[in-house]
Order: structure tokens, then C-alpha cells, then sequence
């Protein structure tokens, strides 16, 4: 995995190579730049991922850099540092885009917390981004004909233009996150805010931070006030993917906030209203985490107050050769190469195979095999499924129950990998999280556990 770079502007030399040695000695790369001009012939030729700069600079402000560096890269956030602190800067500094306003001398650490942070934030946001993005129609999560897409797609018209809150349920790479962008740019508050935050795996303390932001000196690094989310998706449309990982200690603040539309930063003690709506989704059964003490019932009964169910793939195996062809299209756009068909073997395999992954494994498999093959259309050889055993061929597996087939399925992925379960996540199309939660489900053990 590479690094992540961090453009660092400063014109005194001294202070920018302790600061650039200092985030070097703690796994980032650093470019350097003394000026507005170099700073920006950097940027124009590199891929930064966070940009620290002081306020003033030789050839301008930081202030005048921004809007320029803004515009090259909207998502990349922006530090500003100054030995003359003001609070009329600052705010300035963070309504014109800027993430955070430090005032010199900047503590090496606190800096260092700040930037893991945005860069965490980023990396979630591009996750998200690129799930939606790379699934087939991005806003058209009912591509098929299918008697269950049809009516999947006929109840969520019915619920576009209410305001209750919708929990979508299903499978891993089924689609939740494009069925929730498609309600809200097809509802009634299409052209306000839609914010995303993927619950699973965050820490409590994260979680809390990116849903309800902080007051400055909240916590440690919390140098500056951050909005959270629910202040971001005001008037708009608030998505929590996998909510049934949330930590039981932030379920209550955000019932809170649902019920009473109101909510508290971190450290703050003011009520702060809002107004959303809420979809949510999950791949757990959320009545049994609820009978488990592991989710609040009344959560549970607000956020499922309209539910959705998006059918795996296995239910649905008439769409596959069209939602293959579709994601084909897409992948052959942006690898720039000729459009590419699927022989008829190929679409016999595919309608074989399983799919727990579902869609997003039927596209991690189409995105291998078009990087690996090498005539004018995919064979089924191309595909890598003919590798795993029972598919493709009848054998005693392929009459077993689906729960002991899925079982089967990802201990021999599990095998294949060595028990590498990150790699066995990827190439089941799963997040590691859900993987473990899976294999804890079907009593799944490795070597390595």
C-alpha cells in the first residue's frame, strides 16, 4: 500500500524540514514548497492527499492558494497554519473550505493526530464514492427484469417523497449504498446534501466525531470546531451503511436525533437542530441483534419505520447477463478499450455460480478477467471461476442446502488464500468486517485465528 503524501507550504526552511522529517518518521511522503507558485506546480503534477500550508507565504496568502488547489481537487482537505491566530481568520479560513486553522507553534503531534484523522475521513468518502460509482447505473439500482427487481422498484417509488426513515436490507454487494443515492436524488429534497458514513469498523470515538463533528478541545487533536455529518446533510439525505455495526453507546444519540431533530457536539452543551432524512442500511438480521442486547429496540423500531429488502443475486439470475454486459460497458469506458462481449459459455458460468459476493463480486470478477484476457470476447475460462470447485460442474456439493454451499464456498477461498482473510474479503467482493461476521455466523475458523 503506498503512503500518503502530505504537500507541506512553508517558506522558512528550518521550520518546514522539522515539520517534513517529523511526518516522514511517521509513514507519510512529503513534498515540500516554500511559495504559492511551486505549492501549486506540485500539486498540478502530483497526487496529494492532505494540503498543510502556512498563512503567509512570499507570493500570497494561503487564504488565495486554496480556491486554486480547490479546484484541481474539491475533496483534498486543507490545513492552514499562522503565527498571527485570529478568530475572524479562522472563521474565515473554515467557511472558504479550509479543514482545520492551527495557530503557531504547532504541537508536532496534535498535527500528526489531525491529518491521520483527514486522512481516515478521505479513504472512507472515496470507498463510499467509488461503491456507488462502479456498481452498475449508478442511479438506476433496478437494472433487470425480474419479477423481484419489479417490486423492489415499485416500493421504493411508493416511499420517495415521504420523510420516515427507510432501512434497506440485504446482502454485501447488493447495492444498498446505490438504492439509498437513488431515493434521494429521486425525492423531494434531491437538491440538498447527501452524506454517506459506513458504521462498520470505526472505533466509538470516530463514529460519534463524523456523526455529531466537535467543539475545539473536545479531545486530544480536536484543535478546531468540525461539523459532523448530520449538520453537513441538514435539509438533506443521511445514509448510515451497515448501522447494525454502530456502537451501543452512540445508538441513543442518534435516536435522539431523529425523534427530537435536535443533537450535541462533542464537548459542546448547546442543542443544535436538524432536519434529514435518514436511510440506513444492513446485512444483519437486526431482530435477532436486537433480541441479543446487541442494537436498542428502539432504534431499531425508528430507523425500520419503511423497509426495503434488495434481493441477492442467486434470487435473481435472469438479470445477470444484462447487468453483466452493463458493468462490462463501464469497465471497458474507462480502460479505454473496445467494447468487449461475453461468449455464450461465459453467461452459462456466470448463471451458475452463486454469488454470495453479488454484484460487487460479479464486477471484481469482470474487472480480473477484461485486465487478464486476451481475445475479442470473454471465454469462461477467462473468468477464474473454474478454478473453484462445484461450480461449473455436478458434483455431491451442488445440492446442498445455500447456507452449507456459502459455508463450503468461502472455506475454499479461505484455502486458496492461506487463510489470508483480507484477500479472501477481496475476492469475495466482501468487506473484511462482514467476512468475519460471516464466518463467526457459520462457524468458520482459520490457521491463522
Amino acid at each position: 500500500m503506498s503512503k500518503p503524501t502530505i504537500l507541506l507550504i512553508e517558506d522558512d526552511s528550518s521550520v518546514r524540514h522539522g515539520m517534513a522529517a517529523f511526518l516522514r518518521a511517521n509513514g507519510m511522503d512529503v513534498d515540500e514548497a516554500e511559495d504559492c507558485r511551486q505549492a501549486l506546480a506540485i500539486f498540478q503534477s502530483g497526487n496529494q492527499d492532505v494540503v498543510v500550508a502556512d498563512y503567509s507565504l512570499p507570493d500570497g496568502t494561503s487564504l488565495d492558494l486554496m480556491p486554486q488547489i480547490k479546484r484541481l481537487s474539491e475533496e483534498t482537505p486543507f490545513i492552514i497554519l499562522t503565527a498571527h491566530g485570529s478568530i475572524d481568520l479562522a472563521v474565515r479560513a473554515i467557511k472558504e473550505g479550509a479543514e482545520q486553522f492551527l495557530t503557531k507553534p504547532v504541537e508536532s503531534k496534535a498535527l500528526l493526530v489531525l491529518v491521520r484523522r483527514l486522512l481516515q475521513q478521505r479513504r472512507l468518502r472515496n470507498r463510499q464514492e467509488v461503491a456507488i460509482r462502479e456498481q452498475p447505473g449508478a442511479l438506476n439500482p433496478f437494472q433487470g427484469t425480474s419479477a423481484v427487481i419489479r417490486q423492489l422498484e415499485e416500493q421504493a417509488r411508493r416511499m420517495l417523497e415521504w420523510d420516515s426513515p427507510i432501512l434497506v436490507l440485504g446482502e454485501t454487494g447488493a447495492g444498498k449504498g446505490v438504492l439509498a443515492h437513488w431515493i434521494h436524488v429521486n425525492g423531494p429534497r434531491r437538491e440538498e446534501a447527501f452524506v454517506n458514513l459506513n458504521c462498520a469498523g470505526l472505533t466509538r470515538e470516530l463514529l460519534e466525531s463524523e456523526l455529531f463533528g466537535f467543539e475545539r478541545g473536545a479531545f486530544t487533536g480536536a484543535v478546531a470546531a468540525k461539523q459532523g455529518l448530520l449538520e453537513v446533510g441538514h435539509r438533506g439525505v443521511v445514509f448510515l451503511d451497515e448501522i447494525g455495526d454502530m456502537d451501543p453507546a452512540i445508538q441513543p444519540k442518534l435516536l435522539k436525533a431523529l425523534e427530537e431533530k435536535t443533537f450535541r457536539r462533542l464537548g459542546d452543551v448547546r442543542d443544535r437542530h436538524v432536519d434529514i432524512r435518514l436511510i440506513a442500511s444492513t446485512n444483519l438480521n437486526l431482530e435477532e441483534a436486537v433480541k441479543a442486547k446487541k442494537f436498542r429496540d428502539d432504534l431499531y423500531y425508528r430507523v425500520s419505520t419503511l423497509t426495503l429488502r434488495i434481493p441477492p443475486l442467486r434470487e435473481r439470475s435472469e438479470d445477470i447477463p444484462l447487468l453483466a454486459q452493463l458493468i462490462l460497458r463501464g469497465i471497458c469506458n474507462r480502460m479505454g478499450k473496445d467494447q468487449v462481449k461475453l461468449r455464450a459459455d461465459a453467461q452459462a458460468l456466470l448463471l451458475k455460480y452463486p454469488w454470495p459476493g453479488n454484484i460487487r463480486e460479479l464486477a471484481n470478477v469482470l474487472e480480473r478477467a477484461m485486465i487478464l484476457q486476451k481475445g475479442e470476447q470473454l471465454e469462461a475460462s477467462d473468468l477464474g471461476l473454474l478454478e473453484r470447485p462445484s461450480f461449473g460442474t455436478e458434483s455431491s456439493d451442488s445440492l446442498l442446502p445455500l447456507r452449507d454451499m456459502e459455508r463450503l464456498h468461502i472455506e475454499r477461498v479461505l484455502q486458496r488464500t492461506r487463510g489470508n482473510v483480507t484477500e479472501a474479503a477481496q475476492i469475495l467482493g466482501m468487506v473484511r468486517r462482514t467476512l468475519y461476521d460471516r464466518m463467526k455466523t457459520l462457524g468458520i475458523t482459520t490457521s491463522k485465528d
